[in-house]
């Protein structure tokens, strides 16, 4: 199994970047990485807005399958995780009253999450430091992703997951996240 790297953040906050700088600094270091980017993006860009918490459920498997896609190498690398699906499933919720069906969907996600929680080696959040743009295919303004980016840690934080904040420039996180990794000095040597 490799060893399991969760990019996290709203919509809009520099997570795709990074993890393509991260492979890059782990290929240039000879190492064995695979990365997968957020399913929801393919998704919402192919079939438009996200209308039910059912379809989270879809989303949870389409991103399950890009990660075991990534079982034949030492390190994979995500900018987005399994367990998300759970979150994003309780904000589109919000406070409004819940149906027997949208209580159900949310429970097995939430079943769904805390069983996936412990394969990620480690979870890595990215904090909004630099604006919000529109790209034309998240619905979500910058109130909203900042909504989603507190969504995300009041998670973490509720199920004491262990996570680190990433601050800086893309190249500063990356660096970061080698040095957490005990990476930094790491080269394998071609036999």
């Amino acid at each position: 199994m490799p060893v399991r790297i969760a990019i996290l953040g709203g919509p809009r906050c520099g997570k795709t970047t990074l993890i393509q700088q991260l492979y890059v600094d782990m290929k240039i270091k000879g190492l064995s990485v695979g990365a997968a980017t957020e399913y929801s993006t393919d998704y919402l860009r192919d079939k438009g807005m996200i209308e039910s918490i059912a379809e989270q459920y879809g989303i949870y498997l389409g991103q399950l399958q890009l990660e075991k896609d990534l079982e034949q190498f030492d390190y994979a690398i995500t900018d987005y995780a399994t367990f998300v699906p759970y979150i994003y499933g309780r904000f589109m919720l919000g406070s409004k009253k819940r149906t027997k069906k949208e209580i159900e969907i949310l429970k097995d996600l939430y079943c769904l999450a805390i069983k996936d929680l412990p394969k990620y080696d480690y979870i890595f959040f990215v904090p909004r430091e630099f604006g919000y743009e529109q790209d034309g295919v998240r619905w979500q303004d910058e109130s909203t992703a900042k909504l989603v980016d507190n969504s995300i840690r009041n998670f973490l934080d509720a199920e004491n997951v262990p996570y680190t904040i990433l601050n800086g420039c893309t190249k500063e996180r990356s660096k970061n996240i080698l040095e957490i990794m005990n990476l930094v000095e790491k080269k394998v040597e071609n036999a």
